[in-house]
């Protein structure tokens, strides 16, 4: 069946898949050339509740904003991985603006088992610089129609000696 023809038993328009992609693909195109991917990164690490067997605990997450204008975020999806291990993964809970030129920083709840990281906190800890490497990935849904969600993968480090220091 070709797509561009109306089914006769429907009362709907015909349809142009191809032409609406190309236009679709086409508007990305120019939105993306324009706007660039906001800089993400973990700044912080504070554990709230401790047990044997779980923690929780808040990951602070800074986005920066290089492009000339402000941008709305509608949807925020991440998962992080701490020295290779799965550590957290969610989703913002509120759309937010980040303004332009410039950084946001907010929390997320997270759940983690310290005996999953054990072996990677004693070997950081007695590191001459304590750190942990992690990893984040997701993507980030703006407020603009029609631009699909932009993927994001960042890696860095977390200062252990700094956890929970404001910033």
């Amino acid at each position: 069946m070709d797509l561009d023809q109306a089914d006769p038993s429907s009362s709907q328009p015909p349809v142009r898949p191809r032409l609406r992609d190309r236009l679709r693909d086409r508007g990305i195109g120019l939105v993306r050339r324009f706007i660039k991917t906001p800089d993400i990164s973990i700044t912080d690490l504070k554990l709230r509740q401790m047990s044997l067997m779980e923690q929780r605990g808040a990951l602070s997450i800074r986005l920066h904003n290089p492009n000339r204008i402000a941008l709305g975020v509608r949807a925020f999806r991440y998962r992080v991985e701490m020295s290779g291990q799965r550590f957290a993964k969610g989703q913002a809970e509120e759309p937010f603006r980040i303004p332009a030129r410039d950084a946001t920083t907010f929390d997320v709840d997270v759940r983690l088992s310290m005996l999953k990281l054990a072996g990677s906190l004693v070997s950081a800890l007695l590191a001459p610089r304590p750190t942990l490497q992690y990893r984040i990935t997701g993507e980030i849904e703006l407020a603009l129609p029609w631009l699909p969600p932009i993927p994001f993968s960042h890696t860095g480090q977390v200062d252990l000696e700094r956890l929970g220091e404001r910033r």
